[in-house]
Formats: structure tokens, sequence, C-alpha cells
């Protein structure tokens, strides 16, 4: 799951305050502080063209967020430490841009049980409270006692309750064709994938 690309979605708070590229390489870099990032491999995880990140890293050292070292023809990039809001930074990414990076390395030692999990409902829609829960379908072969420890540590990380909802394949589809509004409104509106392909989810539940 690439950062750049989950993280399109309709303005909100966060959008007023950092640019979408910004808010990509603070949330890739500040959710990793221990790593050194040379500039190809944040461009690469972030599916974007090395030369689009140049003017932010450049901004983002001068402010002293980002520190840069050279070794060699290489320049790296990591969170300077010395940054006196960088802990009050972090949290803002990680409840914000970083939630799908979260969910997703929670839910990764589950990956060949899980056909589809992505986050609906308001935060989704962009229109989340401080108080809103994160709304997490999961659609597969994993029962809701096995992820449940998992989803308390991201609970942990995002300072947000997480609140899951498990099928299969099977129960998903017999709920759907009952007609029950509560998934019919999950599958049809706004969502952040956390694993599987949107195109797949709706061609399987397409009506």
């Amino acid at each position: 799951m690439r950062l750049y690309l989950c993280i399109m979605r309709k303005s909100r708070a966060v959008d007023a305050i950092f640019p979408r590229t910004r808010q990509a390489i603070l949330a890739a870099t500040l959710l990793h502080p221990d790593r050194w990032w040379y500039l190809s491999d944040l461009a690469r995880h972030l599916a974007v063209r090395p030369s689009s990140l140049q003017r932010e890293l450049a901004a983002l050292v001068e402010a002293g967020i980002l520190r840069q070292r050279r070794d060699g023809n290489r320049t790296y990039f990591q969170p300077n430490p010395d940054c006196p809001f960088l802990t009050e930074l972090q949290g803002l990414m990680l409840k914000t841009v970083g939630l799908v990076d979260v969910l997703h390395e929670v839910l990764e030692p589950f990956t060949n049980r899980i056909d589809w999990a992505f986050v609906y409902g308001s935060i989704a829609r962009s229109e989340e409270l401080a108080s809103s829960d994160v709304d997490l379908m999961i659609i597969g072969r994993v029962g809701l006692a096995d992820i449940v420890p998992a989803l308390r540590q991201a609970e942990k990380r995002l300072n947000r309750p997480v609140n899951p909802t498990v099928c299969s394949r099977e129960e998903f589809a017999t709920k759907l064709a009952a007609g029950q509004a509560f998934l019919q409104t999950a599958l049809h509106g706004a969502k952040l994938f956390i694993l599987g392909d949107a195109h797949e989810l709706a061609a399987t539940f397409s009506e």
C-alpha cells in the first residue's frame, strides 16, 4: 500500500496545514524516526518521482524538522531529534496521514486470511472529530478474536478506538443481499484501503 496514494481523499483539517506531498514525506519519515531515508527510496515508497520531493525536503531540513547527511553522492534524511515539536508533529501524522500505514502494519501477519480490509465512515469521508472511532471492515477468513490483540496495538499508537466489523465473503454477500443498510453504506461509501484491491471488491459484490 503506497502512502501517497492512500492519502488522496477529500480535504481535511491537516490539508489546510500541509500540502499533500509534505504530508506524505512527514508521515513516512516521522513514523520511522530511526531510519535514514535515501531520496530514491523515499520516492519509491511514496510512488512519486524523486525530483518532486527535493524542494519539500529542503524546506523541512531548513525548518529543522528533518536533518540530512551525505554519504558520497547520496543524501539521506531523518527526523531531527532536536526539533522542539517533533513529538507533537509525530502524533499529528500518526492520527491523520499515517493511519493507513499503522493498520496495514498490524494486520500484515493476517494477510493470507484477509481478502479486504478498509476504513469507512467519518474518517474515510474526512469528517472525523477528535473523538471519532476508526470504523474498520475486514472481509476474509480471519476471526475477530484473532485480530483483537493487533487492533489494540493500533489503538494505542493512533490514540483512537478501532471499531472492527469482521465477516467472511459469504457472510458479507448474504447480509448485503438481505439489504443491510450498514453494509451497503460501507461498500458504496468512501473508503481507505488497508488490504485488498478496490476494483476486485466492487466486482465481487456488484449488484
